[in-house]
């Protein structure tokens, strides 16, 4: 297996790793008195860079496929 490959496969699961361990509705601890509020609520700044950084493993992995693909050719 070459390095993209090994990249490729190590992006893989933690993407999935990810997506399974993290909670997109997690209570924000400062919600209040009122439960219906947290639903409504912007996610923490900590929620917001895994779910970047998730999307950037994810375009990440999109061009990789595509490279592997063409050099596979």
């Amino acid at each position: 297996m070459g390095i993209l490959q090994n990249l490729w496969l190590l992006i893989t699961f933690s993407i999935s790793a990810i997506i399974l361990i993290t909670d997109p509705k997690e209570p924000i601890a400062s919600s209040g008195t009122n439960p219906v509020s947290g639903l409504f609520s912007s996610s923490s700044k900590g929620q917001k860079f895994i779910t970047n950084f998730n999307w950037f493993l994810i375009a990440l992995f999109f061009i990789l496929t595509i490279c592997l693909n063409y050099l596979a050719v």
